[in-house]
């Protein structure tokens, strides 16, 4: 339901509902509307933990899981059975100006899943698979966008080519961060 209507759309009175309980047996729960949220934005990260991390960290250190990472971000909400779109890509706008603990969630989320593409973006140049000189938050910050892109393409303007065009984005992030070829040493002339 979240991934559908957002966060502000989950109500007590249709949460309730959904899962058969009164309004006060689900309010003995939950203390207030905001709990709900927050609670529902754990679950979230629950969910895509299992279904973009724990499968790409089963790939080497570096580049290879990075591409991992990338591949089951891009598009995870469908695979992951929910019937809209990422629940915080969309609370990252819904809750943009408003002040309230669940927009801190949602920032908190958002900076640990940054923190996460940073260091995995930072082990891949330690081993050689990006360029040394690397930015890597602009690096990040770029990736970021591509995820913001896809999800509005595929979820908005409901676009048949949004994963090839994210996959295209990303492969030219990664051609302008791969590391320079090494020069050939020119063999010693023969006398």
């Amino acid at each position: 339901m979240m991934s559908q209507s957002g966060l502000e759309g989950v109500t007590l009175g249709v949460l309730a509902d959904q899962v058969g309980m009164s309004k006060s047996g689900l309010f003995a729960h939950f203390r207030s509307k905001e709990e709900v949220q927050i609670s529902l934005l754990e679950h979230t990260a629950a969910v895509g933990a299992a279904h973009i991390i724990a499968p790409s960290m089963k790939e080497p250190e570096g580049l290879p899981r990075l591409k991992a990472l990338v591949k089951n971000w891009f598009g995870w909400a469908p695979r992951a059975g929910l019937p809209g779109g990422c629940p915080v890509a969309a609370g990252l706008f819904e809750f943009d100006d408003v002040q309230s603990p669940v927009r801190d969630k949602i920032l908190q989320m958002e900076a640990e899943w940054r923190g996460l593409l940073t260091k995995t973006v930072a082990e891949a140049r330690t081993l050689g698979h990006l360029r040394v000189d690397l930015d890597i938050a602009q690096f990040v910050w770029e990736l970021c966008g591509i995820y913001l892109s896809h999800h509005a393409a595929q979820r908005f303007l409901k676009s048949p080519d949004a994963d090839r065009r994210a996959q295209t984005a990303f492969q030219a992030l990664l051609e302008r961060a791969a590391p320079a070829p090494r020069k050939k040493r020119p063999k010693p002339a023969s006398r």
